[in-house]
């Protein structure tokens, strides 16, 4: 009689596991640490396009007012506002802390899966929800902060007075990426295959 190796073994899992309760540990703090951080700064960035994608941008942008830069001149560029008020500046980390915090739940909750397969307990009642809320996580890291990010630019630029028509800037291209909603639907599609496990389990066990 042969029996099929494992893809991850119980040193795997373990290993797996705790390495993803490490990365929720540190990806936790990042989320909290960047606004606070940000409010000791006096100002701060959004990322936008220039109008006119063809002009030389190398030495500055015509009609941006004093203390406001661009870095990086490519078709999506950082603006640097040396100068924003306290909730203007805390809000243009708001992008990195969310994908901070759908990293620290996705990663918090894998590493539960696989402590529960560590464990033998593959088909857990609650892996099922910790599946589908990693789903969420994704979608709140690939979908939702591009959405906020193109909301917090809008008002550093509207503060800026660089929100009109005659403005050199305009908003980065939100695009609904297909890779994040895949590997959602793949990820509820294993939380039902999870669920439907433990309903055979338990059948098989009543059977018993």
């Amino acid at each position: 009689m042969t029996t099929s190796r494992p893809f991850l073994g119980r040193t795997g899992t373990n290993l797996g596991a705790a390495v993803l309760f490490v990365v929720a540990a540190v990806a936790l703090l990042t989320a909290v640490v960047l606004p606070i951080n940000q409010l000791t700064q006096p100002g701060g960035s959004v990322t936008v396009n220039a109008a006119d994608p063809d002009e030389d941008r190398s030495l500055g942008l015509a009609g941006l007012p004093e203390g406001v830069w661009i870095v990086d001149s490519t078709l999506e560029s950082q603006l640097f506002a040396s100068d924003l008020p306290a909730g203007l500046r805390a809000l243009t980390e708001l992008p990195a802390s969310l994908s901070a915090i759908a990293v620290t739940v996705g990663a918090w909750l894998l590493a539960r899966v696989l402590w529960a397969i560590h464990d033998g307990r593959p088909f857990d009642r609650r892996n099922p929800g910790r599946l589908a809320g990693l789903a969420a996580a994704v979608v709140l890291g690939g979908l939702v902060v591009s959405m906020v990010e193109g909301v917090v630019a809008t008002a550093v630029l509207e503060h800026l007075d660089l929100a009109g028509p005659d403005s050199p800037l305009v908003l980065f291209d939100i695009t609904i990426p297909l890779t994040p909603i895949g590997l959602a639907l793949a990820l509820l599609a294993a939380a039902e295959a999870f669920r439907r496990g433990r309903a055979l389990e338990d059948e098989v066990e009543g059977m018993v």
